[in-house]
């Protein structure tokens, strides 16, 4: 069992999917009153060195979830169970927030917000209101989109390595690795793309795309 600190202050929770995301960090917003808790795959046992630096400032605020099995969905599972133990816990008032690009949560956000406890999904930090870190963006983010709204959906890019090698052919040397990882960022955030099971879902247009 994990515990971390439940001060009467407590403002916000933030449950992130560490499978799904894996580069994140916490220094541009108010984290006073935040509660974290990582949740990490049975076989991810590389943590970036700046990550465990800046948890270690967290103290109990901060906990690390490590999965105890293997196999399709497992940490969403452990995540979701989570979500529904703090629905019972939680005073009112204090936000929820699941940092994934992972759209198969996003059901049951819906259901938890009709019980009236505020719960969202952002794709970056950079998406919390007190953020002040600016949204990722591009300015080859909409000839991206319209690039591969042009594609048929089950031959676009379903995986994030073949969606960047895509981009990078379409680029060349207009951009680096920074402005294509600025593109995708963009595009998670904006709702355009979205994670589910590790393959892309392209949202902009789903015709002729695989279910």
């Amino acid at each position: 069992m994990y515990h971390y600190a439940m001060e009467p202050e407590l403002k916000r929770i933030i449950l992130v999917d560490f499978e799904n995301i894996q580069k994140f960090d916490f220094d541009h917003i108010d984290t006073t009153n935040t509660n974290i808790a990582i949740f990490v795959g049975k076989s991810q046992n590389k943590i970036p060195f700046a990550l465990v630096e800046k948890a270690q400032t967290f103290g109990d605020r901060l906990a690390w979830v490590k999965i105890a099995g293997d196999g399709k969905n497992n940490l969403d599972f452990h995540l979701a169970f989570e979500l529904g133990r703090l629905c019972e816990r939680m005073a009112k008032g204090v936000e929820l927030v699941i940092l994934s690009k992972d759209s198969g949560y996003d059901s049951l956000i819906r259901y938890v917000n009709e019980l009236g406890i505020k719960t969202r999904r952002i794709a970056n930090p950079a998406e919390l209101s007190d953020s002040k870190k600016q949204l990722p963006s591009s300015n080859f983010t909409n000839y991206i989109v319209n690039n591969l709204t042009k594609i048929d959906g089950q031959k676009r890019p379903r995986t994030l390595r073949t969606l960047k090698k895509h981009i990078e052919s379409l680029l060349r040397d207009k951009a680096g690795t920074g402005e294509i990882d600025a593109i995708l960022e963009e595009m998670f955030i904006k709702g355009l793309l979205s994670e589910i099971n590790n393959r892309l879902k392209y949202t902009f247009d789903t015709s002729g795309e695989d279910r």
